[in-house]
């Protein structure tokens, strides 16, 4: 029995190495690992919501030219107009449009600023890859979009110390003599 005992632990001994030596060896061969990780989890989490970062406004942009003055004209994108682009691809979603249609709709809206077009096929892809009886109904969807849009709005504008002032000004002028 004591030798059967001995036999066992020796198994065991065995075992326990080889399945170190695997490891080392798994490890050092295919170092995959720590490369496959992050490119899975940025593919499972939501795409960040269409936000532009906020900006002040520049006292020496007249000094670049006028063509300084064009390029950043179409640069904000604000929750309502995010939320009516948002809108469109639901629609174009519901009603059998492909996701290739979707795409080349979000690459061609001249009102989606470039820096923001990957957050949209993000989205896209995102909404295509939902089973359509799963997608919330429109009206909630919207309004849930544009809650979070507004929330991260606020939150990125009261982040920074100085430029907070100077960002909300920027999209509120046109805002508050209509609203007046």
């Amino acid at each position: 029995m004591k030798s059967f005992i001995k036999l066992l632990i020796l198994l065991l001994v065995a075992a326990a190495i080889a399945f170190g030596a695997w490891k080392i060896i798994e490890t050092t061969l295919f170092n995959d690992d720590d490369v496959e990780p992050p490119q899975q989890s940025e593919l499972r989490q939501p795409p960040p919501a269409p936000v532009p970062p906020p900006k002040q406004d520049d006292p020496y942009q007249n000094a670049q030219g006028e063509d300084a003055s064009n390029d950043t004209t179409p640069v904000t994108l604000t929750c309502i107009d995010a939320s009516k682009i948002i809108a469109q691809l639901y629609d174009m979603r519901v009603n059998g449009k492909t996701q290739d249609e979707a795409n080349e709709a979000v690459s061609n809206n001249t009102a989606i600023p470039d820096e923001r077009v990957s957050s949209f096929i993000e989205f896209v892809e995102l909404l295509w890859s939902t089973p359509r009886d799963k997608i919330a109904e429109k009206n909630r969807f919207i309004k849930d979009f544009t809650a979070n849009c507004e929330k991260l709005a606020k939150a990125a504008s009261s982040a920074p110390a100085t430029p907070a002032p100077a960002a909300p000004d920027t999209p509120a002028k046109p805002a508050t003599p209509a609203a007046q």
